[in-house]
């Protein structure tokens, strides 16, 4: 679940809304575990063809490689809304509403530089923001990293932004240079990637990078790795820096996009590329702990045969860094399919030599031995006694493996049949630790081309059987298409909605296309009629622990056959059985907090005087809303 501390942050401050679920960062939580556990809306009840599909789209600038963040009421021009962020490889951020599909328009956007040329790896256009922006909640901060071009020179800049109007803050933007050793500090960074999500966590912001390459003439064999702390609320301080490979080559940070995990006592993690390792100042193919901060190495963890994956450039970078939570351990695992399972209180530094890892276990086929730029991508959910972890391989299918006792089944429990080229990675919703809930959503792609544009598709499985597919993004193309495949970017849900990146220049939408009967989580008074034309006034009080999501429709049950309401469209929604009338409510908010009422009045037509309208309530997104 989400770390406490989020949770005690994030929820407290928005109050009577604390049943929305807010996404800051990537993978959900500090732990990265890439599961959302407040999902109730999304069951696997409603997550079929008939009654799930593509809501809206979100266009924008350019290819979209960051995952959407998601925040619930945030004040904009005078209006609260729930806020969709999106950041582009043309280095825009856009503030879009997250739930009205009529609102096209941005709440704000902004351009911060512009962004350098694209190649076969990273374009196809432009490279612009590459990594997952981190928004500070309290503060209402948005960190973002920039690749930007000026004259013959790349650069990245960090940039913090006021997410109420994209205007920027705490001395932003800042040119972020890179200080090797025995050699002047470099700015020209061609080639690098700054694609790991970011984190900010106790005034502290962390980035990571990979491929900082000292001579730009040579941009094969060096390719190194950097972490590095800033004071959040003073770009212009950098705290501290971290060279993975100072007196050797590579070991570059890039975790397939995943982001930097932090525990409680705000320690940091990372995994690092194929390099030179040496135990001493060298950690290329490792997995490393670091203090806050000053980022002061505490421990690590390398396998036996680092030398071998750094040679094939076999990464254990590709799949970052998972904090089991309630535990003290953790897994990586990178392009050869291994999964690691280590105490970090004590990661065993070299196997072999040093310690042992828990576990090591292959856990997909993926390309084995050898490189073919995969990525091993991971979530993990935490049940009440025992957890179950989901990994999904480049040209392999999703393995899903029991965790219980401290220990992982190295017996997969299920495996999909559905196969793919490459696969964005999967992330999972449920409501808590309820396993009738479970619900694991990837995005998967036939090509198996590292760059260019390829169609994608949408994919939700039973998350306690991946053997059954409950709906794919292909079956009603016409309606649910979702566009070209972005790699290493799992769908994000929240709220009931699944957001898609794309490089079809747009964040897709998926969400049940039915109004749901709510009418069990709300309190509805009516007031009785006069006469045989009277307005009958209707109050709604959600006395539910969730937040309902509007639109809001008031399906009327018991009107004879002479009888109608003003305003009545018939059958709306999927949801509504035949015959009778529905109303949208105009006056409703677009999210009902838990306690909060509206209000409307029904001009009803021909009702016996003082007989009570027998009403439902439907909430959400019907097929006649779209």
């Amino acid at each position: 679940m989400f770390a406490m501390s989020v949770c005690a942050v994030l929820f407290g401050l928005y109050g009577p809304l604390a049943a929305q679920v807010t996404v800051p960062m990537s993978q959900y939580d500090y732990e990265r575990t890439g599961a959302n556990l407040q999902e109730w809306i999304l069951h696997p009840s409603n997550v079929n063809p008939a009654h799930f599909g593509k809501l809206f789209t979100r266009n924008v600038d350019a290819s979209i490689y960051a995952l959407p963040l998601i925040i619930p009421s945030v004040t904009i021009a005078g209006e609260r809304r729930n806020v969709l962020f999106v950041a582009t490889m043309a280095n825009t951020v856009y503030a879009f509403d997250a739930d009205d599909p009529a609102r096209t328009e941005p709440l704000w956007s902004r351009t911060l530089g512009p962004p350098a040329p694209g190649d076969s790896w990273i374009g196809p256009v432009t490279h612009g923001i590459l990594s997952t922006p981190f928004i500070d909640v309290p503060s209402g901060t948005l960190y973002t990293v920039t690749m930007e071009r000026h004259g013959q020179e790349s650069n990245l800049f960090v940039h913090a932004l006021d997410i109420h109007d994209g205007k920027p803050k705490y001395n932003s933007p800042q040119l972020l240079s890179f200080p090797f050793a025995g050699a002047e500090t470099l700015t020209n960074v061609k080639g690098g990637l700054q694609r790991v999500g970011l984190l900010m966590r106790d005034e502290v912001l962390y980035i990571a990078f990979a491929n900082i390459v000292p001579d730009p003439k040579d941009q094969h064999w060096s390719q190194e790795g950097f972490v590095e702390s800033f004071n959040a609320r003073d770009l212009k301080q950098r705290i501290a820096v971290f060279q993975s490979t100072p007196t050797g080559r590579k070991g570059g940070i890039w975790q397939a996009g995943r982001g930097i995990p932090s525990d409680s006592a705000g320690n940091i993690y990372i995994a690092t590329a194929g390099g030179k390792y040496d135990g001493v100042t060298n950690f290329g193919s490792s997995v490393l702990k670091f203090a806050p901060r000053t980022l002061k190495r505490l421990d690590w963890f390398t396998p036996r045969d680092h030398e071998f994956l750094f040679l094939q450039n076999i990464d254990i970078s590709a799949g970052g860094v998972t904090l089991i939570p309630n535990s003290k351990l953790m897994f990586a695992g990178g392009k050869e399919g291994v999964i690691y399972l280590i105490n970090r209180e004590s990661m065993g530094k070299l196997e072999g030599k040093d310690g042992e890892p828990i576990q090591r276990f292959k856990a997909t086929e993926g390309c084995g031995r050898k490189d073919c730029a995969q990525t091993l991508g991971t979530a993990y959910w935490t049940r009440q006694s025992d957890g179950m972890l989901y990994v999904w391989d480049r040209l392999d299918v999703l393995h899903a493996y029991k965790f219980s006792d401290g220990r992982f089944d190295t017996t997969p429990a299920a495996v999909s049949g559905v196969k793919s080229g490459m696969n964005g990675g999967p992330s999972l919703s449920a409501n808590g630790a309820d396993p009738a809930s479970g619900i694991v959503w990837g995005v998967t792609t036939e090509s198996r081309k590292n760059g260019g544009l390829a169609p994608g598709t949408l994919r939700a499985f039973l998350a306690t059987d991946i053997t059954k597919e409950l709906y794919n993004s292909d079956s009603n193309k016409a309606r649910d298409a979702l566009g070209d495949f972005t790699k290493f970017a799992p769908p994000v849900v929240a709220n009931g909605k699944v957001y898609v990146p794309t490089q079809s220049k747009a964040v897709v939408v998926y969400g049940p296309l039915c109004s749901k009967d709510v009418s069990a989580m709300v309190q509805v008074q009516v007031s009785p009629a006069a006469n045989q034309k009277s307005a009958q006034k209707v109050t709604i009080k959600n006395t539910s622990p969730h937040a309902i999501g509007g639109p809001f429709e008031i399906a009327v049950d018991n009107l004879g056959a002479n009888a109608g309401v003003d305003g009545a469209t018939g059958v709306t929604s999927c949801a509504v059985p035949a015959g009778a009338p529905v109303v949208k409510v105009m006056e409703a908010p677009l999210w009902l907090a838990p306690g909060a009422s509206f209000s409307t009045t029904l001009n009803v037509k021909a009702t016996p005087a003082r007989q009570p309208l027998k009403v439902r309530v439907l909430s959400g997104y019907s097929a006649g809303t779209q």
